[in-house]
């Protein structure tokens, strides 16, 4: 059986077009980034993904991942109980729940990834995807991105933050959506705050599309609600300068 089709970028795109606006406004929502094709297969490859982990921030520098097959064989009361009591615990502003398949860590820590996955990560450090985010921001500075997939279901949320991290050089984040339909009251919006705690810009994950940020930037995801009908599914991560 053939392997999923290759990920190529939309070659409609002009991305030094985009820098002005991205300049001036340090993010950007750029919808059908990836070829039709491509997108469909991205879809396809996260909706058949395996050994999702539901990640939970409990306080800070404490982050707790359960398989989610594991919390499968809980009763729901069960679970609803043990995520409830976990995020209730946190001391920490940061708060989220959702799940993950945290590619690049698994890959750095050498452990064995579909290779359908490993095939996203090489093509987000790819020449064509970085130096695509190279001319949108106008930074020769990108050396690599980390990956992870994630899943929000009903009731997964993301509070606000800033992405900065001592540690790392992070310049940008970005975040590939690949939810066919999706509705803003459904929840799952990535919302950008201004000093005043208000909404100043929102994206819902609308499909193919790429929003990218620069860091640090003040963000969160709007918890999604009962009403969502299928999986927020998205790759996302950050891209950062050399070590």
């Amino acid at each position: 059986m053939a392997g999923p089709a290759p990920l190529l970028l939309n070659p409609a795109h002009r991305p030094a077009a985009y820098s002005p606006v991205f300049k001036g406004n340090g993010r950007l929502h750029i919808p059908g980034i990836l070829t039709p094709a491509s997108a469909q297969g991205l879809h396809d490859r996260l909706q058949g993904a395996e050994d999702w982990t539901r990640s939970i921030h409990v306080r800070e520098g404490e982050d707790l991942d359960i398989s989610v097959k594991d919390l499968e064989a809980l009763s729901p009361q069960e679970r609803a109980e043990l995520e409830r009591s976990l995020a209730e615990s946190s001391t920490d502003s940061l708060q989220y729940i959702f799940d993950t398949l945290r590619i690049s860590a698994e890959l750095r820590a050498g452990r064995a990834m579909p290779a359908a996955l490993s095939a996203v990560h090489d093509f987000i450090n790819g020449p064509a995807f970085l130096d695509f985010v190279a001319k949108v921001t106008g930074d020769d500075r990108l050396a690599f991105a980390d990956v992870m997939a994630t899943r929000y279901l009903p009731g997964h949320f993301l509070t606000a933050h800033g992405d900065e991290n001592p540690n790392e050089r992070r310049l940008y984040a970005y975040v590939l959506n690949l939810t066919p339909v999706w509705r803003a009251d459904w929840g799952g919006v990535l919302m950008f705050l201004d000093d005043d705690g208000h909404v100043a810009e929102g994206y819902i994950p609308a499909f193919n599309a790429l929003n990218l940020f620069s860091v640090p930037q003040t963000h969160a995801v709007s918890m999604v609600t009962r009403l969502a009908r299928t999986p927020r599914l998205s790759i996302t991560g950050w891209i950062h300068a050399a070590g």
